[in-house]
């Protein structure tokens, strides 16, 4: 799985051009975030990465690809803390973060870093 942050314009409509361009085409966004500092920029998930790179060129975006680690983590307090602490312990960066579903018992969350074959190592996957 692959995440895509895409570089946007610090101005209204950038979002929806986006999420426009690539529900258009039948994509469905499993997964996002927008931020405004420095600078403008929504990083996603979605339900078919190459259909997602074509829209994003085809719009004329700079956007980069990121390797995307799937894991669960139990619910309850101090779950996430614990493998954040595993990762730093190990030297691996964090560059992203999801919570892609939460139940009662299990949080299905998602990942990004500066090692992906050592973090999906030191999760067990």
């Amino acid at each position: 799985m692959q995440e895509f942050n895409v570089s946007l314009t610090d101005r209204p409509g950038e979002l929806s051009q986006v999420a426009s361009a690539v529900g258009d085409e039948g994509i469905n966004i499993l997964g996002c975030v927008g931020m405004s500092r420095s600078t403008a920029s929504v990083t996603m998930v979605t339900d078919d990465e190459e259909a997602t790179k074509k829209v994003l060129k085809s719009m004329g975006r700079d956007f980069e690809v990121n390797e995307l680690i799937l894991t669960s983590l139990p619910n309850k307090p101090g779950a996430l803390a614990g493998m954040t602490t595993k990762l730093s312990d190990a030297g691996v960066n964090i560059k992203s973060f999801y919570i892609m579903k939460m139940e009662l018992d299990v949080a299905d969350v998602a990942l990004t870093t500066d090692n992906p074959s050592k973090t999906k190592e030191i999760l067990g996957i």
